[in-house]
């Protein structure tokens, strides 16, 4: 054998090893493992589950204000720790629909359009409706003797008016 047709062979045998190797290293896809599209399909079905969440907290948020705005139509009669429960219930329930939308704006970029919109819907309303309550809960903490005056009744549409947002930018 000629050392030119050597080195071919001894170079065709090389490359040879190189690939198997390579495909050898691969390991082949296991049954169940999840593709691309399941992954997204879970992350979706984790999204909607998120959103319809948000949805009900946000709802419950909508009733508490408006006893809340009740509660300022009838001063007289209601104590301010009547508003302080609903403030405090509110809080609760804000605290949890912003723990959402955090949650939802780390997935966004790998969801449907569609989701990516409600989010984008959702996200300003969400913080408006934080920082909303947060001024009402200062007020109250410093007026308690001023719950019918129109700086904190105004809180109470605003709180409405924001979580209602979030309500009919989200599916149920």
């Amino acid at each position: 054998m000629k050392a030119s047709s050597m080195l071919r062979l001894t170079g065709f045998l090389a490359a040879f090893s190189l690939a198997s190797a390579l495909f050898a290293a691969a390991p082949p896809p296991r049954a169940g493992s999840p593709t691309a599209a399941q992954t997204a399909g879970n992350l979706s079905q984790k999204a909607s589950s998120l959103l319809a969440e948000v949805h009900q907290d946000a709802q419950g948020v909508v009733n508490s204000a408006d006893t809340l705005g009740e509660y300022g139509r009838e001063a007289f009669e209601i104590d301010w720790r009547a508003d302080a429960g609903a403030l405090d219930q509110m809080q609760g329930q804000i605290n949890q629909i912003d723990q959402m939308v955090r949650q939802l704006r780390v997935m966004e970029e790998k969801l449907p359009q569609a989701q990516q919109a409600e989010i984008n819907q959702i996200a300003p309303a969400a913080a408006e409706l934080t920082n909303t309550t947060q001024a009402a809960i200062d007020y109250l903490a410093n007026n308690q003797d001023r719950t019918v005056f129109p700086p904190f009744t105004s809180y109470a549409d605003e709180m409405y008016v924001e979580a209602a947002r979030i309500v009919h930018s989200t599916t149920p």
